[in-house]
């Protein structure tokens, strides 16, 4: 049995000093030397290491491939999911390759270089956002947040998550986007309606979110169950529908 490999805290702080040094050199190459002395063990969490499939031109497998994470994954604890270690680790060892083609360094502007590795190969300032920016730590989160057994496809909600940018930029990294009550509840409600949402989908659940960021002033979402927060979104239905594109929201189409 293989168990996870993890980064000492001092050489994740130290690969953070030589990428700012270097201007991240070292990210432009086909592989990555890291010193294995620095390398511990985490017996509680065992894996696989499976393969991830490779991004395409147009196809990243997000949705395969967060579903390939959390089954490895899965008795992973959300405590546990918070050490950036590991998911440091794994960008930089187990899935090099793959984050070569998620996020092709030598694309970027050199003076933007350094942050952009910064935010998808580690996970700086622990908090919700910053786990969102590592890729293969949100492949985990999006599913553990959506992943439901009670349904007839538990990735149901997680294929939906997938389907568009705006939920793993702008619904999993806010407020709201820790509750999986809310992220399910959001994401049923969405599958639910699909004639509402078929156009102008983003859009729309843009309104959709900030109407949540307003009833959230006096309503404890994540101590809510799932079917109530649907109620309160359909109270909603007849301004939903007649959502269509804004000039802002063209503007937040922009990848980050």
């Amino acid at each position: 049995m293989s168990y996870q490999n993890l980064f000492r805290s001092t050489y994740v702080e130290k690969l953070k000093s030589n990428l700012k040094n270097n201007n991240g050199e070292a990210y432009l190459s086909s592989t990555f030397r890291h010193e294995e002395k620095e390398v511990l063990e985490n017996t509680t969490i065992s894996t696989e290491y499976p393969e991830l499939i490779m991004p395409e031109a147009n196809n990243n497998h997000d949705f395969e491939n967060a579903k390939i994470i959390f089954d490895t994954y899965k008795e992973m604890t959300p405590v546990q999911a918070t050490d950036v270690r590991i998911w440091t680790y794994l960008t930089h060892v187990t899935y090099w390759e793959y984050m070569q083609k998620r996020r092709p360094v030598h694309e970027q502007q050199e003076q933007k270089r350094v942050s952009y590795i910064l935010q998808h190969w580690f996970i700086e300032n622990l908090n919700s956002s910053n786990l969102m920016r590592n890729d293969i730590s949100l492949l985990w989160w999006a599913a553990y947040l959506t992943y439901d057994q009670d349904r007839e496809n538990p990735y149901e909600l997680t294929e939906e998550l997938f389907s568009m940018l705006d939920y793993t930029r702008h619904l999993l990294p806010g407020t709201q986007g820790r509750s999986r009550n809310f992220v399910q509840a959001l994401l049923e409600f969405v599958i639910e309606n699909k004639d509402i949402f078929k156009n102008y989908k983003e859009s729309k659940v843009r309104f959709l979110m900030r109407k949540a960021n307003y009833v959230s002033g006096y309503k404890n979402f994540p101590a809510i169950p799932k079917g109530t927060i649907k109620a309160i979104f359909r109270q909603y239905i007849n301004e939903i529908e007649k959502v269509q594109n804004s000039p802002e929201d063209d503007l937040l189409k922009e990848d980050t």
